[in-house]
């Protein structure tokens, strides 16, 4: 390409020409042409002023003695392009809009936000990866549109492409309500549901669901009834579901050649992430349930072991479109009180990083009753929150299914258990009173012994409180 006759000049003026004479295009045809004019071995002056009558064909057929179509022309920029089109996306971004110049060398000096952008640009030409995406405000709602709505999954508590975390007392029955979730998603927006208001709008479409809960003696038993014999103890008469082929089950396979210490180390997760990935990409799943989550970790107590398992989890959803339900213990917790995010045992992190949470409280009415709370929601307005609870019985929906039927929506209150005598409420409103109260019959010089018992605390958490007046 150096030694052609005429590719200097032509191919700067054909810069000029295909960008046009704003400002910011002669700028950046200029800076192409000097670059091109410095690889070349014949360079031929062009005076700017006469650019608007100045004819490529002309002056392709005056330096070669004979007419040059203009396309041999454009081959030869090919060579360039990888180097030009970073220029040329932080130009047409607005360079021309803040004031570019001419920097010494013939480079475009872009001033303000837009040299900001140039050097971006710049930088991820050198090959540095970039892990961020801009468009400007007018374009987010386009790009919107183009991704489609969320649909809902669960009713109003889960959408597609959200990190969901269902946390629920232990033998609340959580992994009776994500297995009946699963179920629905597996029979898209047509199953037969006993929960209506939890009902998909999408599509069947396969489902993984991670169980490191039951085993699947334990899950089969779960989902099946004794057979025409009436022995319930024999596996191989029972009747068993009849799952959907696009409900998929992950159990942890523990083999004879199994290492211990892999299912104890703090390596596990990634283990574990990406064998469920490799389970997303065989079934081409874009729905994923892991029950649960305190089984992937070495701990979720604190923000320095929950920040990596979320922000691992968060990675998987981007790459591969998910949906992920999250299945979470709570600590022990006073039943008097309403279900809040604070609940969720482990670090706040958890809550944090999802994108809805929804969790199951125990009815004192009965024995069998629930409730489901929306928590937390990104993708619409509170639904089911403590002025409407959804609450369901417990129990066999057919002969080989065991799962949730709602009943009908009533105030969480309505299902609180009465606060016993002496017991001190968590409530924010109520711990306030308390510690006013502490703080009062200890200024009265009463001790700790007597305040603890007057007051239904524990005597370290008085002591705590006292210390801290």
């Amino acid at each position: 390409m150096g030694g052609t006759p005429g590719f200097s000049f032509s191919l700067r003026m054909l810069f000029i020409i295909a960008v046009g004479r704003r400002r910011a295009g002669i700028i950046f045809a200029l800076w192409a042409g000097e670059t091109l004019a410095r690889r070349t071995k014949d360079i031929m002056p062009i005076n700017i002023k006469d650019l608007p009558k100045f004819s490529i064909k002309a002056a392709l057929s005056e330096r070669s003695g004979e007419s040059r179509h203009i396309s041999s022309v454009i081959d030869g920029l090919t060579e360039l392009e990888p180097n030009l089109a970073p220029l040329r996306e932080a130009l047409a971004c607005g360079a021309a809009d803040d004031g570019a110049a001419v920097a010494p060398g013939g480079r475009p000096a872009v001033a303000g936000a837009s040299a900001r952008k140039a050097q971006s640009v710049r930088e991820a030409a050198r090959g540095k990866a970039s892990v961020t995406r801009m468009v400007s405000g007018r374009e987010w709602w386009m790009l919107a549109m183009a991704s489609g709505m969320q649909r809902k999954l669960c009713g109003p508590l889960w959408f597609e492409q959200e990190i969901c975390i269902l946390f629920a007392d232990t033998n609340v029955g959580k992994s009776l309500l994500a297995v009946q979730i699963a179920d629905m998603i597996s029979h898209g927006a047509e199953c037969d549901t006993t929960l209506p208001e939890l009902r998909p709008e999408t599509m069947r479409q396969p489902v993984v669901y991670a169980d490191f809960e039951l085993s699947m003696a334990q899950f089969a038993r779960r989902y099946s009834s004794p057979g025409p014999d009436g022995d319930g103890d024999s596996m191989a008469t029972r009747n068993y579901y009849g799952f959907s082929e696009m409900f998929h089950r992950v159990d942890l396979c523990y083999g004879d050649d199994a290492d211990p210490e892999l299912f104890a180390g703090k390596e596990f997760a990634d283990l574990i992430i990406s064998d469920l990935e490799r389970r997303i990409e065989e079934t081409m799943a874009k729905v994923l349930i892991i029950d649960n989550i305190t089984f992937m970790a070495s701990g979720t107590e604190t923000a320095a072991d929950a920040m990596p398992l979320m922000k691992k989890l968060t990675s998987l959803k981007k790459r591969h479109s998910l949906s992920i339900l999250l299945l979470a213990h709570t600590p022990k917790r006073n039943l008097s009180n309403p279900l809040t995010r604070n609940d969720l045992q482990g670090s706040k992190m958890l809550i944090n990083f999802a994108d809805s949470a929804f969790a199951i409280g125990e009815s004192c009415q009965a024995k069998g009753l629930r409730y489901i709370k929306q928590i937390k929601q990104r993708n619409c307005e509170l639904v089911y929150g403590d002025s409407s609870v959804i609450v369901c019985s417990i129990g066999r929906t057919s002969p080989e299914f065991v799962g949730f039927t709602s009943e009908y929506t009533d105030r969480e209150a309505n299902h609180l258990a009465q606060p016993t005598a002496g017991s001190a409420s968590r409530s924010s409103d109520s711990r306030r009173e308390v510690r006013e109260t502490v703080t009062r019959l200890h200024s009265e010089g009463m001790a700790v012994a007597a305040i603890a018992e007057k007051t239904g605390l524990p005597a370290p958490t008085v002591y705590r409180w006292i210390k801290s007046i």
